[in-house]
């Protein structure tokens, strides 16, 4: 017995040799695929780092070339602008109207007045209208079909070409209330630009409003004020950096509008006069000027520069556009300012 089981335990160890080989030659291939799947694994990393660094940098280019190209437009149309109007741009040109010349387009200080005339009477005209309405959607009225058309024609007034209203003011505003605008005059333009620029006085309200943390109202709730008194004291102080981005915006959009004040406002080469005469075809036979007489404005200026071009000379025209876009200029500039100290605030 002793020798058979001697011979069984020899069997057993030459039985697992072959075993033991198989499982170490496995264990060398499993080592193996390990390496290689590690190896692949870097590797693929490796091509999805390189491929996001080239998308990265491919738009960085890309947008950058367009910030670029943007802004070298930018400054060869004004440039081009500035160097046509630098013959025509003298303090006579600026300060005096173009009545005081005998030759047409020889002052452009009658424009320049009734632009801004134009431009803060639409501002003052759409302010309250569009402030009062913002506020009524935002905290008073509830959600309903109301409120959603409301929306909704804002959307359509806020899209709806210049030209457009421009006609509407023709037709309405200057041939049907003829006997209380004056026809072409100022009030006509005024009220024309108002129905312009509420949509983005509207807007800019609505958003600003929006901005208001929730908090800062509920609590003045919750120490017994009433909703008049919170939106008073708390929701307009707030939002007043947002709603007065809206006003400036408004403004710039009033005084760089052409077709509007082409068909309502028409052409005056006069300075506007504070005075009161008579006009039997008006209400009450009265004529107030200037609201209801015709008013001068740089857009009306530079199209009529280019329009005669035999009597009134080019660089002229350029000169009155130069102006132009410095004042639009400097209102966006007092807009950033107003939108940077909000930030900062």
């Amino acid at each position: 017995m002793k020798d058979y089981s001697i011979n069984a335990e020899k069997t057993t160890e030459s039985q697992q040799e072959p075993l033991l080989k198989e499982t170490e030659v496995y264990g060398a291939h499993s080592d193996t695929s390990k390496t290689n799947l590690k190896t692949c694994f870097v590797f693929s990393n490796d091509i999805q780092k390189r491929v996001r660094n080239f998308e990265c940098i491919f738009f960085q280019f890309l947008s950058y070339g367009a910030a670029t190209l943007t802004a070298l437009t930018l400054i060869f149309i004004i440039g081009n602008i500035a160097v046509q109007a630098l013959p025509s741009l003298t303090f006579e040109y600026l300060l005096t109207s173009e009545s005081e010349h005998m030759e047409l387009g020889a002052g452009i200080a009658n424009s320049i007045v009734g632009s801004l005339f134009l431009s803060l009477g639409s501002t003052i005209l759409a302010t309250p209208i569009a402030v009062g309405s913002a506020i009524y959607m935002k905290r008073y009225a509830k959600k309903s079909l109301f409120t959603d058309a409301f929306s909704f024609f804002v959307d359509v007034l806020s899209g709806t070409p210049s030209i457009v209203l421009g006609i509407f003011g023709l037709f309405f505003l200057v041939f049907l209330m003829r006997s209380y605008t004056g026809g072409f005059s100022l009030i006509s333009g005024v009220i024309a630009l108002a129905i312009l620029i509420l949509p983005v006085i509207e807007r800019s309200t609505e958003n600003a409003i929006d901005a208001v943390p929730k908090e800062l109202e509920e609590a003045s709730y919750a120490l017994g004020a009433g909703r008049y008194e919170t939106i008073t004291k708390i929701t307009l102080p707030y939002a007043l950096g947002g709603i007065l981005t809206g006003v400036v915006i408004g403004v710039g959009r009033a005084a760089e509008e052409s077709a509007v004040v082409v068909l309502t406002a028409g052409y005056s080469q006069f300075m506007p006069e504070f005075r009161i005469g008579t006009k039997p075809e008006n209400i009450f036979g009265l004529k107030v000027y200037p609201f209801q007489d015709l008013v001068g404005s740089l857009p009306m200026c530079v199209y009529r520069s280019f329009e005669f071009p035999s009597l009134v000379s080019p660089s002229k025209g350029f000169a009155a556009a130069l102006v132009l876009i410095l004042i639009v200029m400097f209102i966006n500039t007092v807009a950033r300012l107003i939108v940077w100290r909000r930030r900062i605030g």
